[in-house]
C-alpha cells in the first residue's frame, strides 16, 4: 500500500517562506552597462521625412562609458517630450560640427525618390474597388488606408479587395505611445560610476 505525505500547519508556513525567496531570486537583475561612443558619419541608412542626408556613425568607436543600471536604464527624466524628427538644416550642421567635410549630394537625391515611391502607392478606385482593376487586387494585397483616403480612397463598404482592407486606428497607436513613454519616465535614471576616454 502507498504512503501518502501530509504536512503540519508550520511546516507550510516554511513552504510558502520558501516560495516567496524562489520568487526573489527569479527578479531580473542588471550589472554594469557598457556604453561605446561613435563619431558621426553620413549615414546612407534611412529616409528622413524632411528631406536631406541621413545621420549615421563610424565603424570604430573612441571612448568607452561605464554606466550602473541600478534599476534598469532609462532616458533622461527630463526629457519629457518624446524623440522628434531632426530638420534638414539641423542635421547638415550635426554632421560639419562633427568633422564630416564633404556631404555626398546622391543620398539626398535616392531620399527624395524612396519618398516620392511611397507617396504614390494604394489604389485609386474611388469609393469602390473593382477586381478588375484594383491596383491592390491586381498585385495580390490588402487595401490600406493610413488617414483620410490615403493611400487607397476605397470605402469600408465599397472595398471587394478579398485580400483585405487594413483602416489604420490613430487612437490605438497615440495610447501606445503615451503607455510606453510613461513606462520609462517611471524608472529610475542610470549613474556614471567611471568613464574611460579613447579606445582600449
Amino acid at each position: 500500500m502507498g504512503k501518502r505525505k501530509h504536512s503540519t500547519g508550520s511546516s507550510s508556513g516554511d513552504e510558502s517562506d520558501d516560495d516567496c525567496k524562489r520568487v526573489k531570486n527569479k527578479m531580473v537583475r542588471f550589472g554594469d552597462v557598457t556604453v561605446y561612443y561613435f563619431p558621426r558619419k553620413q549615414g546612407f541608412v534611412s529616409v528622413p521625412s524632411t528631406g536631406g542626408s541621413t545621420l549615421g556613425m563610424a565603424r570604430k568607436h573612441i571612448s568607452i562609458e561605464i554606466l550602473r543600471a541600478d534599476l534598469g536604464l532609462e532616458a533622461n527624466k527630463n526629457d519629457k517630450k518624446p524623440l522628434s524628427p531632426v530638420s534638414q538644416k539641423a542635421r547638415k550642421n550635426i554632421l560639419k560640427t562633427s568633422g564630416v567635410r564633404r556631404i555626398l549630394k546622391k543620398e539626398e537625391q535616392d531620399c527624395a525618390q524612396l519618398r516620392l515611391s511611397r507617396v504614390i502607392c494604394g489604389c485609386s478606385c474611388g469609393d469602390i474597388c473593382y477586381p478588375q482593376t484594383c491596383e491592390c487586387i491586381l498585385s495580390g494585397i490588402a487595401c490600406q488606408v493610413d488617414y483620410g483616403r490615403f493611400p487607397c480612397s476605397c470605402l469600408p463598404n465599397g472595398c471587394q479587395n478579398d485580400n483585405g482592407r487594413k483602416q489604420y486606428n490613430p487612437s490605438v497607436v497615440e495610447k501606445h505611445y503615451f503607455e510606453t513613454f510613461a513606462k520609462i519616465g517611471g524608472q529610475n535614471g542610470a549613474t556614471t560610476i567611471v568613464k574611460y576616454v579613447g579606445v582600449m
